[in-house]
């Protein structure tokens, strides 16, 4: 038989068999057997089988055995579908209302000086993945390291997306375990590190410890086809797979997980922790914590509670009219506001304790929101940074430093919510590139500059590394070389050619191959001028030590200074001259349908005339902010403890700490700093009038206590004189002429 035909052959019905297998597997449909409650309180155990993707039982003996599917696995007891509809995973769904601004996702690249926040949800100041050019693949590229999974890493795209590579990597499915696996084996940071090499099916296996995956579906080509296996002569390309721990198998092959129903603090803290940015490690256990967690014996879910549909609540005043989610509020639990049958002057829930606020004025709780003056850090003259875990990637251990500088974020600034009232918030100032048309702005994909700013920044060292070439072709022109010296002089100015011409057609028509080339050709013109002075350093040696004694020991001539003026360091940063180059060249190569702008440190930043910048204000360059709710203070800590001056005084950083806008850029220019106060759009006219009144209060209570003493003495003399006056109407006149009137003479 011909060979090609038979190979031709067995595909064909090795094609044949997976379809039909996968045409009689019966569908998921729900789950099998419904975790109905029953009013117990016992947790269930959670002794189950292993279900893969196609719904079939995973034996500890499987070769090559398959990761669990959380979606089966699950998903044969709990409802998988209305999960799914969890404020956790409904971000893109649009089917629930977005709420208060909360934290964003913040796409950042250090390169090209962009921190802009990104949300599914309808929040303002905020852009879409799409406006960025992000795809659900993208998003769940870049950011699935913080997600619980579910949303856009399930989510089917229509048109599909080319550059995916589902087939390959898998949907990243709800990880149930994310939450509520109490298990110390847990490991969130083994989530992240399979989620960066495009094991997304595989993650929540070894996140869970039931075992370890190997190998990186990121090394596989886009043509692998995991129908037809690996390719038994590629051993770097090998796809992931399972190695399960067999201990972890019963006699039934059944696994244990050791669920719970109200995550432990612990999972949380994983994606919602907030630190200051200069914080001392070693200090970290000076840290009290929030009250409740650390007095009270609260968890997280005390407050934030949700049912099986898993639409959690936030906590914050107005965010439903349901009783029960209006009662789990700061107001709800201690005031008892929104609790049915629960009269306010009783508390809230479980006896909560009712504050007095004495001496407050009615006017500050209408005002000012409950975290004002008991959440957060306080705050101090200058407000400081502060990092996120989503945001800045913080609680990812391992060898490897995953946190990031970027972006910056300030905390706590005290501003006016939609509703008029005072918060504290977290706060950050965008930096992006875009088209500005018709005053309008749109933001261009990070991918889109980054070719402009790499053949910027490499044409620029490409310059420097031949002026240093140069120089030492000069210094050895009368040096005879020997052969490996003379090999790498050769290889060298190869290399120049090869770096000019590529520096060339990058400057010409800058693209992401022409950057890429460039860099390329750049790097290894570098290493070999550096070759070349490393054998022209080991040969110049050589011949030193083959010199008579005295000319060894001669002194060695001075090297010739020459002054030259040192350029800023900036660290990589964006410099000005840098945006107004990209700027320029941006507006000759990129064919926008508009003006190329870039938005950093509250300005607007734009050309004027040939290399000239223009930071102008503009609303696209207006910071972003969201409210704070943790960590809760006691009462001793409050703001306000120590009396009216602790917002009310010419210092108090309630009003007037300095904020200072943030760039990751060295802009040059951008929007200037201001006191709380006109954040906040209060008068200095009033604060002043309230300071004074602030000064004179006690003043005023003693006046004022006094003068209620003196009203009520003289209400009592007069009270007195009033009886009298009654007394003496049921008195007979007569009578009172032979009590008390004057004696007839006699």
């Amino acid at each position: 038989m011909n060979t090609r035909f038979f190979i031709a052959l067995v595909c064909a019905l090795a094609v044949f068999t997976v379809a039909a297998n996968a045409a009689s597997q019966t569908p998921y449909e729900g789950p099998r057997r419904a975790a109905d409650i029953d009013g117990s309180r016992t947790p269930a155990v959670h002794l189950i089988p292993l279900l893969d993707e196609a719904w079939e039982e995973i034996r500890s003996d499987d070769d090559p055995a398959q990761p669990f599917s959380t979606r089966m696995t699950c998903g044969d007891c709990h409802d998988y579908s209305t999960i799914g509809m969890g404020w956790h995973f409904n971000a893109s769904a649009g089917n629930s209302r977005a709420g208060r601004p909360g934290e964003p996702w913040f796409l950042i690249d250090k390169d090209t000086g962009t921190q802009v926040p990104l949300s599914y949800r309808p929040w303002p100041g905020t852009w879409t993945p799409e406006q960025l050019g992000l795809t659900p693949w993208d998003f769940v590229k870049t950011f699935g390291r913080h997600m619980p999974g579910g949303d856009v890493g399930e989510k089917v795209e229509d048109p599909p997306d080319m550059n995916a590579r589902w087939d390959i990597s898998g949907h990243l499915e709800i990880n149930c375990l994310v939450c509520h696996n109490a298990s110390p084996d847990q490991n969130q940071s083994e989530w992240v590190f399979q989620v960066g090499r495009e094991n997304f099916r595989w993650a929540a296996t070894g996140a869970s410890g039931l075992g370890v995956v190997r190998n990186m579906a990121s090394k596989l080509p886009d043509w692998f086809d995991p129908v037809f296996g690996p390719n038994p002569d590629d051993l770097w390309n090998m796809p992931p797979k399972v190695d399960y721990d067999k201990a972890k198998f019963d006699p039934d092959q059944r696994v244990f997980f050791d669920v719970v129903r109200d995550p432990p603090p612990e999972r949380c803290y994983f994606c919602h922790s907030t630190t200051p940015a200069d914080t001392n490690m070693a200090k970290s256990w000076q840290n009290d914590g929030d009250v409740h967690m650390t007095t009270g014996g609260f968890t997280c879910t005390d407050c934030h509670r949700n049912g099986l549909d898993h639409f959690i609540t936030r906590g914050y005043e107005g965010e439903s009219s349901h009783p029960q989610t209006a009662s789990l509020t700061c107001a709800g639990c201690h005031l008892g506001e929104g609790c049915e049958g629960s009269p306010e002057a009783e508390g809230g829930r479980l006896g909560a304790p009712v504050p007095t606020h004495d001496g407050l004025p009615e006017s500050h709780l209408e005002e000012m929101t409950c975290t004002a003056c008991h959440a957060g850090p306080l705050p101090t003259q200058d407000v400081g940074r502060v990092k996120t875990s989503r945001a800045n990637r913080l609680g990812i251990h391992g060898a490897a430093q995953w946190d990031t500088e970027l972006p910056y974020i300030l905390a706590p600034v005290f501003l006016k919510q939609a509703d008029g009232t005072i918060a504290p918030q977290n706060i950050m100032w965008p930096a992006y590139w875009g088209v500005m048309k018709e005053q309008e702005v749109t933001p261009l994909p990070v991918e889109a500059v980054a070719p402009f700013v790499t053949v910027l920044r490499q044409t620029k060292a490409f310059e420097a590394l031949k002026a240093e070439w140069q120089k030492a072709e000069t210094d050895t022109a009368e040096v005879e070389l020997d052969y490996d010296t003379e090999d790498a002089k050769v290889k060298a100015q190869e290399g120049l050619e090869k770096a000019g011409k590529a520096n060339a057609i990058a400057v010409e028509e800058t693209t992401a191959e022409s950057a890429a080339n460039l860099l390329a050709a750049n790097t290894a013109f570098q290493v070999a001028v550096a070759d070349f002075k490393r054998f022209l350093a080991a040969q110049l040696e050589a011949e030193e030590e083959e010199e008579e004694e005295e000319e060894a020991e001669a002194e060695p001539k001075e090297a010739e200074q020459t002054e030259q003026e040192p350029e800023p360091d900036t660290d990589g940063w964006l410099t000005r001259v840098e945006v107004a180059a990209v700027l320029k060249e941006l507006a000759r190569q990129a064919g926008l349908d508009g003006e190329p702008v870039y938005v950093a440190g509250g300005k607007l930043h734009r050309r004027s005339g040939a290399d000239a910048m223009l930071a102008v204000d503009h609303a696209a360059a207006a910071p972003y902010s969201w409210l704070l709710g943790h960590d809760v203070r006691p009462v001793s800590q409050s703001l306000g403890i120590g009396g009216c001056t602790d917002c009310h005084a010419p210092d108090a950083p309630f009003f007037f700490a300095q904020v200072e806008p943030d760039s990751p850029s060295q802009v040059g220019e951008i929007a200037a700093g201001a006191p709380m106060y006109e954040m906040q759009g209060y008068d200095l006219n009033l604060l002043k009038a309230w300071e004074q009144g602030a000064k004179l209060r006690n003043l005023y209570l003693i006046g004022g206590v006094a003068l209620a003493g003196l009203l009520a003495v003289a209400l009592i003399h007069y009270g007195f004189l009033g009886l009298e006056g009654i007394l003496r109407a049921f008195v007979p006149s007569a009578r009172r002429k032979s009590i008390g009137g004057p004696r007839p003479l006699s």
